[in-house]
């Protein structure tokens, strides 16, 4: 199987709603989330579970 540009045509268009002014950090930055984990308790919670 081989991909060719034709396979991604349609995830390279341009999107009307996007700003492209905005630097693509700071839009990325715009969709992350900041999530806060105490990874001692995770490890201990996986081992747990095993």
């Amino acid at each position: 199987m081989s991909l060719t540009t034709d396979d991604f045509a349609e995830f390279m268009a341009g999107d009307p709603e996007d700003d492209e002014d905005v630097p693509l950090g700071d839009a990325l930055r715009e969709l992350a989330v900041d999530e806060e984990v105490d990874s001692v308790e995770a490890v201990r919670d996986v081992r747990e579970r095993l």
